[in-house]
This record gives structure tokens, sequence and C-alpha cells, in this order.
């Protein structure tokens, strides 16, 4: 006996009901493999790789390398092999250190970066670092908001299929011997240092907290007043400060390790680091080096800039310099400008001199304020833009510089930048 069933506009309704009863009795019962010992259909495999391939290609078309960014420079590069080290290399390995046995049992398992990098565009590589991708083990960046950080981690990515690992091990890890250099680091494992914590920021910063790398590479942190590094390390051990970098460094110890840290590198002697990369002298002339192109944000200082600040004329001949529309086109108009309000502010941009706080001749109570003197130029330029864009936490007193910074130009933030890069550090 045939049954016909006519199909009906209720009957219809009625089945995205039931396929969505299905799925839940499915998963219900508990039937689903979700062991990653069993792996995936090849079909499936392929399916959920199409698709993220798809997924990053197409959110990643909006972004663009930074004007102003050179991923092939050194102290782009310098910037996040030490946090490479002990962030990506315990899952994807690196030069001459093998895969854990136990991320070959993830399912999808990590790859292996050098091998695989030049598949992904740089906006690709970007976006993945920033993102992270679900379901895979790959995490996000910890902060959204520091791009900075993250095209420096693809500067050391593009960089990292042609190191050895004797050059990956210098770079990441500190094995020149050098003053820098960690005596009792063990490379297998850092844990088994002599002093593990220290040996962590010795990895960028150096034991003598003047950075390791080409000059500029890190800000200088030694000789820094102990109680303004113990307050910073313990805003970004809480991400109140923000930093992927930082803040998966600081956030692993306790209180007592911190204090220990902020104690050992305020007690360095900052006059001992190089003259800072592209110092500038108004007698001398101004020589601007690669480490200007490695900060982000960088608009107002072009490549062929003038060397010297042509007179202005005419109607221009009236405008302050410090104007919004009348900052200086050269290396030494920006420079004076930035000595301008750095040792003498700006009061009718209610801009107080930045030295009042942050010079050598400060209050002897500026114990939780920094040194700005040798500070690296894109360093200081990204702070400035982070408190002004509303983005940069840190220590009790951060507050104070929110309201100076948004009054502060594109063109006053490089003059700074470049002022402060310019001076002896300690100075």
């Amino acid at each position: 006996m045939k049954r016909t069933i006519t199909l009906t506009w209720a009957r219809l309704a009625l089945l995205p009901v039931a396929g969505l009863a299905l799925a839940l009795f499915v998963g219900w019962s508990g039937l689903v493999s979700i062991a990653a010992s069993s792996g995936h259909f090849k079909v499936v495999e392929w399916f959920l790789h199409w698709t993220f391939i798809n997924a990053v290609k197409t959110q990643s078309l909006p972004i663009s390398v930074p004007e102003g960014v050179d991923l092939a420079d050194p102290l782009l590069v310098q910037r996040a092999a030490g946090h490479f080290a002990s962030g990506c290399a315990p899952c994807h390995g690196a030069p001459g250190e093998k895969q854990s046995p136990v991320t070959q049992a993830m399912m999808p398992w990590p790859p292996r970066l050098e091998e695989n990098v030049g598949d992904w565009r740089d906006r690709e590589l970007f976006w993945i670092g920033l993102h992270g991708v679900k379901y895979s083990g790959m995490p996000a960046w910890i902060t959204q908001t520091r791009p900075d950080e993250v095209w420096a981690m693809v500067a050391f990515l593009r960089k990292l299929p042609e190191l050895t690992p004797e050059a990956y091990r210098e770079l990441a890890l500190d094995t020149s011997g050098g003053p820098a250099a960690v005596p009792a680091l063990a490379l297998e494992a850092l844990g088994q240092a002599a002093d593990p914590a220290l040996a962590d920021c010795a990895r960028c910063h150096g034991t003598d907290g003047r950075g390791r790398g080409p000059t500029g590479a890190f800000p200088v942190i030694a000789g820094q007043p102990e109680a303004y590094l113990y307050e910073t390390l313990a805003a970004f051990a809480t991400n109140e400060r923000e930093s992927g970098i930082m803040t998966p460094a600081a956030g692993i110890h306790d209180d007592a390790t911190l204090r220990r840290l902020a104690a050992h590198y305020a007690a360095q002697d900052p006059a001992g680091a190089p003259a800072p990369t592209g110092t500038a002298q108004p007698a001398a002339g101004v020589t601007i080096g690669t480490e200007g192109a490695a900060r982000l944000p960088r608009n107002s200082l072009a490549a062929d800039a003038p060397a010297t600040e042509p007179a202005p004329q005419g109607p221009a001949a009236a405008v302050d310099p410090a104007a919004a529309h009348g900052a200086p086109v050269s290396p030494p108009g920006l420079l004076d400008l930035g000595r301008r309000i750095a040792q003498e502010g700006l009061p009718a941009r209610k801009l107080a001199a930045c030295d009042t706080c942050h010079g050598a001749r400060r209050a002897a109570d500026s114990a939780n304020y920094p040194h700005l003197a040798g500070l690296p130029e894109w360093y200081v330029a990204a702070q400035l833009q982070l408190w002004r864009d509303h983005k940069r936490g840190g220590t009790p007193f951060n507050h104070l510089m929110e309201p100076i910074a948004i009054n502060l130009t594109t063109e006053q933030i490089d003059a700074l930048a470049l002022w402060y890069a310019s001076q002896p550090p300690g100075g």
C-alpha cells in the first residue's frame, strides 16, 4: 500500500526544528568523538584547514604594514626574539630546538614556523598573531591595543627561516657572553639558571638593564627609580598596563620577585649604555638612524626630510613652530621643538616642561616618575600615543599623563621622542 506525504509550509518549517533537535540529541548522547588521539577524518581535516585559511585571508584584508615600519629592521626583529623563545618556541620549536613530543599529540599539532611562515602574507601573520585561532591552541595576543608588538613578532618571523641555531640562540637567548649576558644561563632550560627570573628579564634587557642587541631595541631600565620599576612590573603583571610581551613575563612572578627585580635594575648604572642610535646634536648636525624607522606610530619625519630647517616665508613666519600646523619639517627643527617642550613647556597648549618630573633636575620626590633621557625614540613616541588614545595603563600616577598627552600633536610627540632619544641615558 502506497503512502503519500504531502509537503506543506508547516511541515517544511518543522525541518529546522527537527534538525536542531537531532543535533542536540547527538551532543547529549556523548557519542561524538572529541579525543585528540582519534584525529579527524581526512575530509573533516581538509574542510577545517580550508576554512581557517580563507578566514585569515578575508579578515586580514584591511590590514597593511604601517607607514614607517620596516619589517627588516634589526631592532624590530630583536624586540620580539625573547618573547618568541618563551611564548612560541615551546610549541612551535625553533632553529636547533625540537618540538616537544607532547605537541605532536595535539590536534591540530603546531607547525614549525620556520618551514611554514613563507606561506603567509605579512597582514595574515599579523592577524593570526593578534587574534589567535579558535579550537587550535593558538592564543590571541594578550592585549589588542599593542599592534606595535605584533608587528615586531611579524618581523621576527620573517627573519626566522634564515637563522642558524647559533644565530637564533644569540638573538633570543643571549649566548654572546658579553656584559649583558646571563653567565649562569642554562641554554636548554632557562629554569636551571642561578636566577631564573633575572634570566628571563636579561634575554631582552640584559642583566645591566641597558638592553640587548642593536642600540634602541629596548628601553634602558638601568638606574630607573626602584619605586617606578616595581609599580610598572606590578601593572604589567595584572595587565593594568597592557603588553603582550611584558604581561606574560611579569605575571608569572610573585610580589617579592618583582620587588627584587626592581631593586636589581634600579641599582644598575645607565651611564655605561652606548650613545643612542641616530644621536642628534644641534651644533654638529642631526642624523636619524634605523632606530627611528622601527617605532610605531611615525608620521612626521619623512625619509627625504631636509637636513636643515628652511626659513619660513610670508604668513608662515608668524606661526609658532609649536602650533598644530606650524611644526618643523626637518630633524634639526623637530629636535629644537622637542628641547623646547622638554625644558620650557608650552603654556599656551597647557603643556608643562617634561623635565619638571622626568629630567635630571627633577624634584627629589619624583621616585615614581621615570627618567626619559636615552629612551629609544620609538618607545617614547609609542607611550605618548597610547596615552593620547586612552589606551595606556600603568603605575598609580599614570592618570597624570593622559590629560597631557591629549594636548600633544603628532609632530610634538615626534619632537619629544627625538629629543629624549638624543640625550645620554641617565641624564
